[in-house]
């Protein structure tokens, strides 16, 4: 699966590739934490969106360790991501 993101990356997206690593690797750190909630602390997700929503914040937070170009990219990923799943969530 992960060598499909980065087809569809290099085909639509090729200059922030950056970006996408970032993206990549805060959809799965919120996955492994809500995993570990789920098993470790009987939690229960109440909905795909809470997932898009910490992964975003991730995004959101990692983007100010970046340079400004950089950061401004990755803000503006983070919050389409949430706009897209709001989108569907309603």
């Amino acid at each position: 699966m992960t060598r499909h993101f980065w087809v569809w990356c290099d085909c639509y997206l090729p200059r922030v590739k950056y970006a996408h690593m970032v993206g990549l690797s805060a959809v799965y750190w919120v996955l492994w934490r809500v995993r570990n909630s789920v098993c470790f602390d009987k939690k229960q997700v109440k909905s795909p969106f809470e997932i898009v929503c910490l992964a975003s914040s991730f995004i959101t937070y990692w983007a100010g360790l970046q340079k400004q170009e950089a950061k401004m990219n990755l803000e503006k990923g983070a919050e389409a991501m949430k706009e897209v799943a709001l989108h569907f969530h309603l």
